[in-house]
């Protein structure tokens, strides 16, 4: 379950090789991922690097993934947060269990 509070993925530098997500929400929510460590994040004032729109459904819930065979390289860390609008300021709080992500990572 991922909110609008910061969550550590790697609190030194790494890789992301994939991205498993959910949405159960009816709404779209956003992915922010920073290269940071979660002391240093802080949602609405740190500036993500990437940003991934997660797409709602009315009737059902919406699962997608990302991968990349050389990754995505991270210098300082990895933590992620999830927001309800799309704006790098946003933080706007998902309702539980709207948002679940599954890093993969090195």
């Amino acid at each position: 379950d991922l909110d609008e509070t910061e969550e550590e993925v790697k609190a030194t530098a790494g890789m992301i090789y994939g991205i498993w997500f959910s949405n159960m929400a009816t709404t779209t929510r956003f992915l922010k991922i920073y290269n940071d460590t979660a002391a240093n994040v802080v949602v609405g004032t740190t500036t993500p690097v990437i940003t991934l729109a997660l797409p709602g459904n009315t009737s059902d819930d919406i699962s997608g993934m990302f991968a990349s065979t050389n990754g995505i390289a991270f210098s300082a860390a990895i933590t992620v947060a999830a927001t309800t609008a799309l704006a790098d300021a946003d933080t706007g709080a998902p309702a539980a269990n709207d948002v679940i992500v599954n890093i993969f990572y090195k």
